[in-house]
């Protein structure tokens, strides 16, 4: 047996990261200068961007590149990557970077284009989990058609979600006047648009045809007019505070807002058809046709109940909620051992830990054959501060009957619903008007 006396593992992986990122646009031993679209000149070491990215080893080492024995490179990126490629050649030498709403798709470009995995697949996850960020600094809009264009189904499906149950927020980002067309129009045409109300809806578009106003035509009929009320419309139509064209389609579609408040939807339906997208609802924030129900401790709850009033034209619907967090149990068996050695069989109760809903209506129109309910019910979540609508459920309700959802969501995703022990739910009207 050899001894070989004491020894002493060492790590200075610290101390050696932190030589090399000093190196960081440094002339000292710098081999290379890179120049980003003529206007950027960094200096650089050969070795470090071969090892960090085998594209860089391309370049730099093939023959067939005209730069390749060169000391100066010239490279051409995205305008918009040229003030975060700094940030990028220094992750490169240290292995460390800041990720924001304002650079992550720059670095996540750069990343894809180098094939510097890592950093591409944090930008991934850092996009992912900021898709509910406030209103100031979310940038849901531009990462969903970002994410289409390079194919990041998941991200384009979290952003599809986010945008339409969260407009509110969306509506105030700094990227809702930069949408595109194609995109609002399509955003417009929705009916399970999370939103105050339709007035809220058409002063968001009104703020995006003052830098797109070629689109007014186009943008205008999608607004579903019959929906504001006749004393928001009033408001919309002080003089001088629209632009002419707007002001004028407006004031074409008051009497049909008016006549849809004022008369029977018997008497809407002989002129119009009460079945069409401008008579639809989509899903209204404002205390007119939901309520919020915050639930505190819900767990310790046996179950809780709210009535509400909506109001919809001339209908008025009151609606019975009743909560339970968890169901006494149900019946099952289970086998058992005497002391005889017999076997026989015993009930137990197993606990459902199903969370359910249950709801009915009541409304002034006896008869019920002018329309059906449908309540939906915003789950919230609190990320980044403020809460988020994360997930919606929709149950039809009958006239007169009772109707459930019997596991609202699953017990492993209750911990992202509940923050201090609040449970956030938002209940909605949706009525729909029917064809007599």
């Amino acid at each position: 047996m050899n001894a070989i006396g004491p020894s002493e593992s060492l790590d200075h992986q610290t101390s050696f990261i932190s030589t090399l990122s000093a190196l960081f646009n440094k002339e000292d031993l710098s081999d290379i200068k890179l120049i980003v679209n003529r206007k950027l000149t960094l200096n650089a070491h050969r070795f470090i961007l071969v090892v960090r990215s085998d594209v860089f080893k391309t370049l730099l080492d093939t023959a067939r590149w005209s730069d390749a024995k060169s000391q100066a490179v010239h490279l051409t990126e995205e305008e918009d990557c040229l003030a975060h490629f700094q940030d990028f050649l220094r992750y490169l030498y240290g292995g460390s970077v800041t990720l924001n709403t304002e650079n992550v798709i720059s670095l996540h470009l750069l990343s894809e284009k180098y094939n510097v995995q890592e950093l591409r697949e944090s930008c991934q996850r850092f996009m992912l989990a900021n898709v509910a960020a406030p209103g100031s600094s979310n940038r849901a809009i531009t990462w969903q058609r970002y994410a289409k264009l390079i194919g990041l189904g998941q991200l384009e499906e979290e952003c599809f979600w986010f945008i339409a149950w969260n407009m509110g927020t969306v509506m105030k980002s700094p990227d809702w006047t930069s949408m595109e067309a194609h995109q609002l129009s399509a955003l417009l045409q929705r009916s399970d648009l999370v939103v105050e109300d339709e007035v809220v809806l058409f002063q968001a578009m009104v703020s995006w045809l003052s830098l797109h106003s070629a689109h007014t035509e186009e943008m205008l009929p999608h607004i579903r007019y019959p929906m504001m009320s006749p004393e928001n419309l009033f408001n919309l139509q002080a003089p001088g505070s629209l632009p002419e064209a707007i002001s004028s389609y407006l004031l074409r579609e008051s009497l049909l807002v008016y006549q849809a408040h004022l008369l029977s939807m018997d008497a809407i339906s002989q002129r119009h058809d009460i079945t069409t997208i401008p008579f639809t609802m989509r899903l209204y924030t404002s205390e007119r046709f939901s309520q919020v129900w915050d639930l505190p401790e819900y767990q310790a709850m046996n179950g809780a109940s709210v009535e509400i009033l909506t109001s919809y034209f001339q209908l008025k619907t009151r609606w019975y909620v009743t909560f339970i967090p968890k169901s006494k149990g149900i019946p099952t068996q289970r086998s058992k051992k005497s002391c005889n050695y017999h076997r026989g069989y015993e009930q137990v109760w197993k606990e459902d830990a199903s969370m359910t809903l249950s709801v009915s209506v009541s409304c002034r129109d006896s008869a019920a054959k002018t329309h059906s309910h449908k309540l939906s019910v915003l789950l919230y979540q609190f990320v980044n501060g403020e809460w988020f609508v994360s997930n919606v459920k929709t149950l039809e309700v009958p006239h007169s009957e009772n109707a459930e959802i019997n596991d609202l969501f699953p017990l492993s995703e209750r911990d992202k619903y509940m923050t201090n022990g609040t449970l956030k739910l938002h209940l909605i009207d949706q009525t729909t008007w029917e064809k007599h």
